[in-house]
Parts: structure tokens; C-alpha cells; sequence
């Protein structure tokens, strides 16, 4: 188990990089390099200030856990260039298997849960997007021939710092669609955590919540999407491609 380090600064600032470089952050002065000692520069200064916030509010002990934007950061510019097929064929399984494309048909109720909340999503990604997929009522889910390469060309289209966002979202709620409409903003993230619980929560009204399991789960799952929806957003703020 790696020992806790002990926060060794006092002043957290935001700085202009030289050039068009973007922006970055300093602990009393000295910049902050990513885990594996590369320049931590950002595109916007709305997210160095969001970055320069988590740093700010950390304790006597530093919390890693407590900061999803440094650690999106560095995976976005330490990690997704070496691993970018990785991840996408990570996000590929995930949408043969998309809990949006699932429904209970043995559980009426939770069917109905079901088809009310993703219905809606695969309507907007097929008409809008241009990934029409398939919906199952077995474990076994097929969808069209042509909604592979469809994926593909859309992870193609995500910058690193764009993919590393997704990742995060499609892992935390298992569902390719789920974030891809919040990366697109068709919903927000405190509905697209509460879409990915659809039948977590359906078995919590039934039989009652698993104490610190299922408010661990949630509050897990609400952190990394509301992390990626904010880091999007401050990523692209005031930028246009």
C-alpha cells in the first residue's frame, strides 16, 4: 500500500504557458508535471482553475481520490497516446453489451423502467448521431453491421483528452450510449448516473438497499461521470474546432 503524502505547499496559482501553449497550474511557484514528468498543459484557463481548485482544497494528507480532474488530465496526456487502441476496443465491448440495449422482460416493471429511460437515448443516437443499434430481450445482443464501424469512426473523431473522458464515463456506467449523450450534452450528468442505476434501483425499491454497498456504488459512479461531464465542459469552454 503506497504511504499517504503529506501536502508540501502552501499557494496555488494559474499561470499562462509561453507561446499558444495553454495554461498550467504552480504550487508556490514551481509548476506541477504530470505522473510521468510531462508538461501539464491545458487548452483552457477554466480548467486550470477547476484543477488549481482540487489542488487548493486538499488537506494536510494529499487525496488523490478527492481530484477526478488531475487524474483525467494525466491519463489524457500520460497514458491515451500509448494506449489509445486499447481504450477504444475497451469501448467497443462495452457497446456489444450496453446495458441501453438490455431489457428485463421476465420483470414488467423494470422492463417498463427500462424502455422509458433508453428508448429516448437510442432514438437520439440513431436519428442524430448515426448509430442505430439493437435492443435485446435474451443476454445475447446483435446489433447491425454497420454500428461497429459507426463507433469506431466516432472514438476516431474524440481528441485524447475527449476519449479519456468517455472511458471513464462508458466504464463507470457501462453503456457506450450513456456517455456519449452526455459527452454530446443530450443529457446532463446526474441523469445519466441515474439512467445507469436503472435497475440497481429497481431492485433497491423492491427488496431494499445493501448497506454502504449500493451508496458506495452510486456515489462512485456519480463522481467519475460528473467528473467527465465538468472536464468536458472545461475543456471546450470558449474553444471551437
Amino acid at each position: 500500500m503506497k504511504a499517504a503524502t503529506k501536502r508540501f505547499y502552501d499557494k496555488v496559482s494559474v499561470r499562462a504557458l509561453p507561446g499558444a501553449a495553454g495554461y498550467t497550474i504552480a504550487l508556490d511557484g514551481k509548476n506541477v508535471m504530470t505522473p510521468a514528468k510531462r508538461v501539464l498543459a491545458l487548452r483552457t484557463e477554466a480548467l486550470a482553475h477547476a484543477l488549481a481548485a482540487e489542488w487548493e482544497r486538499q488537506p494536510k494528507m494529499l487525496r488523490p481520490d478527492t481530484m477526478p480532474l488531475m487524474k483525467l488530465i494525466s491519463t489524457s496526456i500520460d497514458q491515451v497516446p500509448t494506449i489509445r487502441p486499447t481504450m477504444v476496443e475497451s469501448m467497443i465491448r462495452c457497446l456489444n453489451a450496453d446495458l441501453a440495449c438490455f431489457r428485463s422482460s421476465e420483470e414488467p416493471q423494470l422492463m417498463q423502467r427500462e424502455e422509458q429511460t433508453f428508448a429516448p437515448l437510442l432514438r437520439w443516437i440513431a436519428d442524430d448521431v448515426g448509430l442505430k443499434l439493437a435492443v435485446s430481450h435474451t443476454f445475447k445482443l446483435t446489433h447491425p453491421s454497420e454500428a461497429e464501424p459507426r463507433a469506431r469512426e466516432l472514438l476516431a473523431q474524440a481528441d485524447d483528452w475527449e476519449l479519456a473522458a468517455l472511458d471513464m464515463m462508458t466504464g463507470a456506467s457501462k453503456s457506450f450510449v450513456i456517455s456519449l449523450a452526455v459527452s454530446h450534452g443530450r443529457i446532463d450528468a446526474e441523469s445519466a448516473a441515474k439512467a445507469a442505476r436503472t435497475a440497481e434501483q429497481y431492485q433497491i425499491d423492491e427488496w431494499g438497499a445493501v448497506e454502504a454497498g449500493h451508496d458506495l456504488d452510486d456515489y462512485n459512479l456519480k463522481v467519475d461521470i460528473a467528473s467527465s461531464a465538468a472536464f468536458l465542459h472545461l475543456y471546450r469552454a470558449g474553444w471551437s474546432r
